[in-house]
């Protein structure tokens, strides 16, 4: 009887730890196709730098962008009649997260001064936009992408409300994954479809 207690105690500890060996290679794999989006981001976001680079020394630079008659600021560019700033979410949030990241908060900073020196008493937008991919890690927090999206342009628009913008300036919107700015078909694609844009409304 000792014996076959002892087997099934054996048996027992084997399998749950089967079980936990699974749950851990799960957990790993996801973390890797994470990192592998982050690294993806990373590489376009140095192409486009290194192209930008390439056009100052060529002298072929295109002309700074005009907005109602004035230069947009550095970073910025022209939405029809309004002046825009695109941010890689993954720069400002951890994969799944609504959590603004310290780097994004010094990035914020900066567009918050922009808008209150630049365009006082302009009403301003925050964005929120996600790939196609579906919510995994942060189900308990995000129901789909539409929440996701939403949660962090909250969390943006928040935090340009406590570096002075006007509150009765700042709108959010969560767009989720249906206004993509290039094909989710490729992880360097994805990483750019993941992004908050900050639209500053400049036309009276």
């Amino acid at each position: 009887m000792q014996k076959t207690l002892l087997l099934v105690a054996i048996m027992a500890l084997a399998l749950g730890g089967c079980g936990s060996k699974t749950r851990e290679l799960a957990y790993k794999k996801v973390q890797i196709q994470e990192l592998e989006r982050y690294v993806a981001d990373l590489e376009a976001q140095l192409a486009a730098k290194d192209a930008e680079l390439a056009q100052l020394r060529a002298g072929t630079a295109p002309a700074p962008i005009i907005v109602n008659n004035e230069p947009a600021p550095s970073g910025w560019q022209s939405r029809d009649k309004d002046v825009s700033i695109t941010l890689s979410s993954d720069i400002l949030f951890k994969p799944g997260s609504s959590i603004l990241s310290d780097a994004a908060k010094k990035a914020l900073d900066n567009v918050a001064d922009t808008i209150k020196r630049e365009y006082p008493g302009a009403k301003v937008r925050v964005e929120g936009h996600t790939d196609s991919q579906p919510i995994r890690r942060s189900k308990a927090e995000n129901n789909d992408n539409w929440d996701l999206s939403g949660n962090r342009s909250q969390a943006v628009l928040h935090y340009l409300l406590s570096k002075g913008v006007a509150e009765d300036m700042l709108g959010f919107a969560g767009y989720g994954m249906v206004q993509p700015v290039t094909p989710n078909s490729s992880p360097s694609g994805q990483a750019k479809n993941r992004r908050v844009e900050i639209v500053v409304i400049t036309n009276k």
